[in-house]
């Protein structure tokens, strides 16, 4: 197929317009690129200079004295004797096994398989 003279032109125009105009878009994601970097950063320094600091404050001053007053906050500061028997290994052995079965059962509850569906017959 032969295109007139005329078309050609049109042609052409329109291929420099869409260049020029995919030339232009780069620069301006790549500006808004640098301008959202630049608000990422001016936003981090800003959260580690006044966040950061009242947040901190807030928990020393209000949240940790609260969790002090709770029931086991004494409890959680008196270390745990570490138990050396080898029934507790047993155990979390048996109590894993459970739930792999668990969870094998499960899988073969839920999964879809076609072959066990049996077609009405005629």
């Amino acid at each position: 197929m032969e295109l007139d003279r005329k078309t050609r032109k049109e042609l052409a125009r329109l291929a420099r317009e869409a260049q020029g105009l995919w030339s232009e878009q780069r620069d301006v994601l790549s500006h808004a690129k640098d301008v959202a970097r630049h608000a990422s950063k001016s936003a981090s320094d800003a959260a580690k200079r006044e966040v950061l600091p009242l947040a901190h404050d807030t928990y020393r001053d209000t949240i940790q004295p609260a969790l002090g007053r709770l029931p086991w906050a004494t409890a959680a500061k008196v270390p745990m004797k570490k138990s050396r028997n080898p029934f507790v290994f047993v155990l979390m052995a048996v109590g894993t096994l459970a739930l792999a079965v668990v969870g094998y059962a499960a899988w073969q509850t839920l999964r879809a398989d076609d072959d066990l569906w049996v077609e009405e017959g005629e």
